[in-house]
This record gives C-alpha cells, structure tokens and sequence, in this order.
C-alpha cells in the first residue's frame, strides 16, 4: 500500500468525510419511509426533551416502555440535543445513528492502531467506513448502532491501560455503560470481559489495585441492570421473542452467523436489515477475512486472541432467539473491518516491487467498484423494494388527515396493526404533555388520542359519518379497496374517496376517506 504512515491525519479526515456522507446523504428519505421503532425511539426523545418524561410519563427512566417490552434508554437520550436541532422527522431522529456510526470508524481506527500499528489502524477505518451492514444501520434510527462504538472505546481504553493503569477505571465504565444500548450486549458484554480478564490476567494482577476499583465501578453499573434484566419488565423483550432451550438449534443457530450466505451473499432475512441482493459483507471480503484469520496466528502479540474471543462470541446472544440475524450481532462490523484491514496491510507488506503495485491497484479498485455498486443500489433500487416493511407513504398521509377540519380521524387497525400507534403523535407533533394525558397504551388497548382514534372497524356496531377514516389499501388490483373495504361494504357504508398518497412505485397502501351510509 502507499506510504500512509507519513499523512495518516489526513487520509483520517478523508476516510471520515466519507463514513459521514455515506451515512448523511437522503437520510430523511432512505430507507424509504420511517418505521415504528424508530418513531418510538425518536418521540421518547421528544418527550423527555419537552417534559424530562417519556412516552408513557415515567420521569427520566433507565428502560423505556414500549409497548409490551422495554428498551434501554442510552441512545434515547444521545437523540434529544439532535431532536432539538433538527425537530421531530426522520433526518431529525436518524442523524443521531448517522453521527454514532461515524464516531465509530474513528474510534476503531484507534483501536486497530493500539491493537497493531497506523496503517492498520487507516485500513480499519476504511472498511468499516464502507461495509453496507455498518452503513445500513447508521442510517435508520435503531439503538443496536451503540453496541460497536461503545464496546470499541471501552476495549480501546482497557488496551490503553498498558500505558497507565488508571484507564482500567475509565474502560470498565465504559463496558458497563454498553450494557444499556441494547439487548445482545447483556450477554455478550459480561462474557468479552471473562475471556478479556484471561487474556490478560497478568497485566490485571500486577496493578490489582486499579483492578480492584475498575471492578467495583463496574459492578455499581452493571448490577442495577442485571436486577433489573431478571425482573418480569427486564425478560419482556425475552418472553416476546422467545429464547431458545433447545440446544441443538441454539448450535445450529450460533453456526449460521458463520455462513458465507449470511455474511456475504444473502444476509439478514428481514428487509429492514439489508439492502436486497446483499449482505453485510462485501464477496471481496472472504479471501482477505481467511487470510486475516490464518495469519493473525503468527503475531506474538496477546492481541490476537482478543479478536479471536470477538470471533467467537458474537454470535452466542443471537444464537438464543434466532439465526441469521444482523441487528443482534451488529457489534460485530468492526471485528470483521480490522481483519479486513490487517489482511491488506500484512499481504502488501509482503509483497515487493510491481507486484506490490499491481496488488495495491487491483484492491483499490475492487473496493472502490463494489463501493460504487451498493450505493446504487442503495440509492436507485432500494427506495423501490419491499416499501411496506418502512410502511412508506403513511407518515405523509397522517399529516395530511391531520390537516383536515374533520372533527375526528379514525385510524383503522387494518393499516398495520395497533403496533403503529406511535406513528400518529410523532408526525403529528403531539405535545407530550397532551399526549400523557391519554394515557395511551397498547397493552391495556387504551389507543384514543383525543381527535385521534385506532379502532378495529370489524368489531363497531356503528361507524360515526362524521370522521375521517385513515385505511388499509390493497397493492392486489383485483381488490384495491382492501380488507377495510369489504368491511363497510358489509357494515352498509359506501367510501367518498378524500385523499391518497401513492408510493415510488405508484402503490397506494392508505387512503383517506369519509363515509356514510348507503340509501
């Protein structure tokens, strides 16, 4: 590779100019629509900007109910400063994973640097500046993209500590503190730090005093959660998902996370956590990531075990629920970017002369080719697919019913559930102090907003002429009015067609309506 030791600052701010526009570029528009978590995620912080509470009016919590589970609120409070800036809306609620995603590539170019040397350190940064399974989910407001940016400046200060002791405090804080982005790092969090601790037992033992308080100001952060993680409100999530007993699945579960169709071809099953026709990992990867592997076992440093440990425990929380999936084994991206990033760096190391240039050309221009084919396919294609998982379009129409005179708007459960009641007061702009009052709450189907109102239109005696109606439509043109139409046709009512905003690939999937009865 080129001399970058001699410019590394700059090719730094370079490759962060990069991260940032990859992550910044249309973040309002793509992912194309805005989907219920990140409404939760984004009014939670909202509220607690306006009112110091959240959605459901509980005084800075550490866990934000949301409906029938509970997440932990790190990221809802690194959301409020951006909410304030740049208001309640998509850019203002995505920006802040745009921003976490971007520190992270610096932080691991520190880390890979503390880990190996400066060059290694750039080429870290580099790939993990264009990985797609990184990129992704910078762009979308899900709290999973603080699981690898703390994780990677805890275990940056702990190799820090080498150096002086004292940042063995700093760095457990820090690892407790990663606890409480999201629920993987439970697991994987307490398990790093056993393998972590017998790794470098000797370097613990020798300045055991510093261990000793590291360990309590770990233990003063990380017991509260796991008290709370054991209660009936910390095993909601669990109990929702599922966790697996059966060990054989739970082994071949953990295995698929190590499936070149996961990492490399396929990914993520759900549409939400890829983009279609590609995985978190470029193809170009596999030879580099088993090279990286093979010769990583020749450097005398303790620091290869550390990534070894990484390789092998990131799968272990994901394993228990479910394979193949990409937000719970997202603290994974920066382990496979530094081996990327190692591999280069040891192969044009090695080689000499031409080839050493011919090699260099050839990796540039691959990554700079795949780079350039998954930003088209980011920006041209996947705006165009599956766009009723982002439940595209509905925003648009709640703030346009929300415009209307009409005295009251019923939001039909056809639409997407009662699970999108979250999106009403956030395109709305609900004031959270009007919105406590309500006392909304899925679980107990409390789901009145005062003018707003979700209902099950099936299980209405009678339906009031004088509201607006928000409804399902149906992308079959053999039935275009839907579930909800056959509904009013049965209950006797027939449609005046109000208003309907058609998606890019001119579906429509919600309609404004009035009705009234059929003479």
């Amino acid at each position: 590779m080129l001399k970058i030791e001699k410019s590394s600052g700059f090719y730094l701010v370079i490759i962060l100019i990069l991260t940032f526009l990859l992550r910044v570029v249309f973040l309002g528009s793509i992912p194309n629509g805005f989907f219920t978590d990140e409404a939760s995620n984004a009014y939670d912080a909202y509220s607690i900007l306006h009112t110091l509470k959240d959605q459901y009016g509980e005084f800075l919590p550490w866990y934000f109910k949301s409906a029938n589970d509970y997440r932990e609120g790190l990221y809802m409070y690194l959301m409020v400063p951006f909410i304030k800036v740049f208001g309640l809306n998509p850019f203002g609620a995505r920006i802040t994973s745009a921003v976490i995603g971007t520190l992270t590539v610096f932080i691991v170019y520190h880390l890979a640097k503390e880990l190996f040397n400066q060059k290694i350190g750039l080429l870290s940064a580099l790939f993990l500046a264009i990985l797609p399974w990184h990129i992704h989910f910078s762009r979308i407001t899900f709290r999973a993209i603080l699981v690898p940016c703390l994780f990677c400046l805890s275990l940056f200060l702990f190799l820090k500590s080498f150096k002086n002791p004292k940042w063995l405090i700093v760095s457990s804080i820090l690892f407790s503190l990663s606890i409480y982005t999201y629920n993987s790092a439970r697991v994987f969090i307490p398990l790093f730090l056993l393998g972590l601790a017998s790794i470098y037992w000797e370097h613990l033992w020798k300045h055991r005093y510093y261990t000793f308080w590291a360990f309590i100001a770990f233990c003063i952060l990380f017991i509260p959660q796991l008290i709370y993680q054991l209660s009936p409100e910390g095993m909601a999530r669990a109990n929702t998902v599922g966790i697996q007993t059966d060990f054989n699945k739970i082994i071949s579960d953990y295995f698929s996370y190590f499936s070149p169709n996961f990492l490399f071809f396929e990914g993520d099953p759900s549409p939400r956590h890829k983009i279609n026709n590609m995985a978190g990992l470029y193809a170009f990867q596999i030879p580099l990531l088993l090279i990286g592997l093979l010769l990583l076992l020749k450097e005398k440093s303790s620091s290869k075990w550390v990534l070894y440990l990484w390789l092998i425990l990131y799968p272990i929380p994901a394993a228990f629920i479910s394979p193949e999936s990409a937000v719970r084994t997202l603290g994974s991206t920066p382990l496979f970017a530094i081996i990327s990033g190692y591999a280069v760096a040891e192969i044009t190391d090695f080689l000499k002369g031409i080839w050493k240039q011919i090699i260099t050309f050839l990796l540039i221009v691959i990554m700079f080719a795949n780079l350039v084919i998954y930003c088209q396919r980011y920006v041209f294609e996947y705006p165009r697919w599956h766009t009723d998982v982002w439940l595209s379009t509905l925003g648009e129409t709640i703030s346009y019913a929300d415009r209307t005179s009409n005295e009251c708007i019923i939001y039909s459960s056809n639409v997407y559930g009662t699970y999108a009641y979250i999106l009403i007061p956030f395109f709305t702009k609900m004031p959270p102090s009007q919105y406590h009052q309500y006392g909304v709450d899925i679980v107990e189907n409390k789901l009145d907003m005062g003018r707003w109102k979700i209902q099950d239109l099936n299980n209405m005696d009678e339906l009031n002429t004088n509201c607006l109606y928000l409804l399902s439509g149906d992308p079959n043109a053999n039935k275009p009015k839907g579930k909800d139409g056959e509904i009013l046709e049965a209950k006797g009512y027939q449609e005046k067609f109000i208003h309907s905003f058609k998606d890019i690939n001119n579906v429509e999937f919600y309609r404004l309506v009035e009705i009234e009865k059929k003479s």
